[in-house]
């Protein structure tokens, strides 16, 4: 008999270069895409692709304005010192080409950071699943999911992927993901396309567009951020799993091996203290 999974939580904002990439490498993963380089990621911690084996991540969007504003960050840690910023989008751009990925801006651009409110609403409406927003689209309140062994939708390549394509769409194209009409088109191209399981069927994008500005949505993604606050998360990405957290795209590894690290630890301490038994 299997066990159960991993769970996986992956607090993450659009607004946030070092997010995108930890949600390339999940998407490679979870959409089983081939990396284009893999030798030149393989053992970069900022990089490399975790293993997924009895694993779900779940995809947990927040709104950092209101997540800094909860924990008591008046500014923006990236923006408040000029050099800091200018390394961020350098390092973020010397990660991206490793992957074959082209095409994020070398430095600050004028319109970092973009208002991601839409583009979180959708994303968090998206991994409540088709039957949540079949029933938001009845006209009728859909019951919100929120605590990880609930949340099966969260970890398929669907929400992966749409995660991806507009951070993609975002900082590589440079379009502007608070648009109804850009995110309206890349839910149409990732979510809404032909070919889905009449049970995975979804509304168009323009209609997502409208329920993503539902009472429903819009207090769900609220309370979401409010969950990461609960949680510790102070910034993002940050990953928390067996009520630890690892802040920061370079440990999304250390998050992943969380719970066998443990276990080993554990299984040594055990070891330890029946040894010095032995010897006395």
């Amino acid at each position: 008999m299997s066990s159960a999974p991993v769970i996986i939580n992956f607090w993450f904002e659009f607004a946030s270069p070092y997010s995108m990439i930890s949600a390339l490498r999940l998407f490679h993963v979870l959409t089983n895409t081939p990396a284009p380089r893999p030798a030149a990621i393989s053992g970069n911690p900022s990089c490399a692709l975790p293993n997924l084996t009895n694993m779900r991540i779940n995809y947990r969007p927040v709104s950092l304005g209101a997540l800094f504003k909860a924990v008591g960050n008046q500014s923006l840690p990236n923006m408040a010192v000029p050099l800091k910023g200018q390394y961020l989008f350098h390092d973020v751009q010397r990660c991206l080409n490793l992957f074959g990925c082209p095409g994020f801006p070398n430095t600050r651009p004028s319109w970092w950071p973009r208002n991601t409110t839409l583009a979180g609403r959708m994303a968090w409406m998206l991994t409540q699943g088709p039957e949540y927003i079949r029933v938001l689209d009845s006209g009728r309140k859909p019951l919100a999911v929120m605590h990880g062994e609930q949340m099966q939708w969260a970890h398929t390549a669907v929400v992966a992927e749409f995660v991806w394509r507009v951070f993609e769409a975002s900082f590589i194209a440079g379009e502007d993901i608070g648009s109804a009409e850009v995110m309206g088109r890349l839910w149409d191209a990732f979510v809404a396309r032909p070919g889905r399981a009449e049970e995975q069927a979804m509304p168009d994008g323009a209609r997502a567009v409208v329920l993503a500005n539902e009472d429903a949505v819009r207090e769900g993604f609220k309370e979401n951020t409010q969950e990461a606050v609960r949680a510790g998360v102070f910034g993002a990405p940050t990953f928390t799993t067996g009520g630890d957290l690892y802040w920061g795209n370079d440990r999304l590894i250390e998050a992943v091996s969380h719970h066998s690290v443990v276990d080993k630890i554990a299984q040594n301490a055990g070891f330890c203290v029946r040894a010095r038994g032995a010897s006395l």
